[in-house]
């Protein structure tokens, strides 16, 4: 009692900036556990194999209630449409647990331990960030996020900064602040994004891989969020999408390659919905669904489902006049065809190259991952065809773009176009480990 009292009223040794960060990977670290208490009770009512599978279909909800009603729920704050899905969550999971309640005892204690706690830190310092590294998040993420929240769906994209970019991440941002702090205004906790380390290592010991691979790979990630500030800030510290948007990607195509006896419907609508996340997994979620449903031959229904986004998407457009997804990439794209600007730039080759390696953590993880891989593809042929497929695809993209199409854009966001499907790269590399654990035991 004498140090807590020293703590907060004495030393105020809470106004310390690694307290501070600290305290937010504490609060991060108990809403992870209610989300994975939540994932564990909804991976069996969905029919899925993960229990991250069931987070993420939980908070694709809110976008897709909105999206879907956007006609009337443009009149409707977003705090109001959020609570009219949380709801139906509610009841949805009581109906199915009657006979169980136990589970909902443990959740919603998990919950109200990580809320009450994120609230008394508050008090005693601002845990909320108002300082950004990049002008990403000062002059479109933070107000987009901010006009979701005070607003709603429809006031965004009425105002988006950037016409016709998909707003899914932020939406996401205000779902992830009202779920955490029930904030009169927008407040931007780096927990939100820190959640999202310990969402990965939950990921990781779900996969069907063995316990010293599962300790070896979480192990390195965590190394590598120790030493690399700016992939740390990334993926785990920024208002940025490239955390939301792969972690979501990430779940959805490790749950369809490892669970095709059993396709959810849920499951292929949220990947449609990620269309409006990010560049490059906008296009990948909807090849890959296709691919998927053609390859596994399901039936119509599901390309409806798959598409069911899209499809409203221009639903929207043509009775409310708000832009079509992504229009302003294909006029830039038709413009330059036109005007013969852009031309081919074979220097960003290298340009590319040089940022990446900026980055020497991250670098030995792809270095080290290429070499493992190339020795058991040599001795035992290819695996994980799918993933190493998609990050080829996404790499060659990157630079067809930068060589063909962004020739006089800065490069050095080329290195988060690299990292865009990071944790499908991070389920390539966990399964490169446990192959060569397990082969290195013969």
């Amino acid at each position: 009692m004498n140090y807590l009292y020293n703590f907060f009223f004495v030393d105020k040794s809470y106004q310390n900036i690694h307290t501070e960060k600290l305290l937010n990977f504490l609060v991060a670290l108990l809403f992870s556990i209610f989300l994975y208490e939540l994932g564990k009770i909804l991976k069996p009512l969905l029919n899925v194999k993960f229990n991250s599978t069931g987070i993420v279909i939980f908070l694709l909800s809110f976008y897709i209630f909105d999206k879907s009603f956007l006609i009337v729920s443009r009149f409707i704050p977003f705090k109001y449409s959020f609570v009219i899905v949380l709801i139906g969550w509610i009841l949805f999971i009581i109906s199915k647990n009657i006979q169980n309640l136990s589970n909902l005892t443990t959740l919603l204690f998990s919950y109200i331990i990580s809320f009450s706690s994120l609230n008394i830190f508050n008090r005693f310092l601002t845990l909320a960030e108002e300082n950004f590294l990049t002008s990403d998040e000062r002059y479109f993420w933070l107000p987009v996020s901010k006009n979701i929240y005070e607003y709603n769906l429809f006031e965004s994209l009425l105002n988006n900064p950037l016409p016709s970019y998909g707003l899914l991440i932020g939406h996401m941002n205000a779902v992830l602040n009202q779920l955490f702090s029930y904030s009169e205004n927008f407040l931007y906790f780096p927990a939100y994004k820190n959640l999202f380390f310990f969402l990965t290592i939950f990921l990781i010991f779900e996969l069907p891989i063995s316990k010293v691979t599962k300790f070896v790979s979480s192990s390195i990630i965590t190394v590598i969020v120790l030493t690399s500030d700016w992939f740390t800030y990334l993926f785990f510290n920024s208002l940025l999408a490239e955390s939301i948007s792969s972690y979501f990607f990430g779940v959805l195509f490790i749950e369809l390659i490892k669970n095709k006896e059993k396709l959810n419907k849920s499951l292929v609508l949220c990947l449609g919905f990620l269309y409006f996340s990010k560049q490059f997994i906008s296009l990948f979620a909807i090849l890959y669904g296709l691919y998927y449903l053609l390859t596994e031959k399901k039936p119509k229904f599901f390309y409806g489902l798959l598409l069911y986004g899209i499809i409203i998407d221009f639903i929207n457009s043509l009775f409310l006049k708000i832009p079509i997804t992504w229009r302003m990439y294909t006029d830039s794209f038709r413009s330059d065809a036109t005007t013969g600007e852009g031309g081919i730039n074979l220097k960003n080759i290298l340009n590319i190259i040089q940022q990446f390696l900026i980055d020497r953590p991250v670098t030995y993880f792809i270095f080290i991952t290429f070499l493992i891989s190339l020795f058991i593809v040599w001795n035992f042929g290819f695996y994980e065809r799918e993933s190493l497929f998609l990050i080829l695809l996404n790499t060659v993209f990157v630079f067809m773009l930068y060589i063909l199409i962004w020739t006089n854009v800065e490069y050095e966001s080329s290195y988060r176009y690299l990292l865009n499907i990071f944790h499908v790269i991070l389920l390539f590399f966990v399964t490169t480990l446990n192959n060569f654990l397990i082969l290195s035991k013969k």
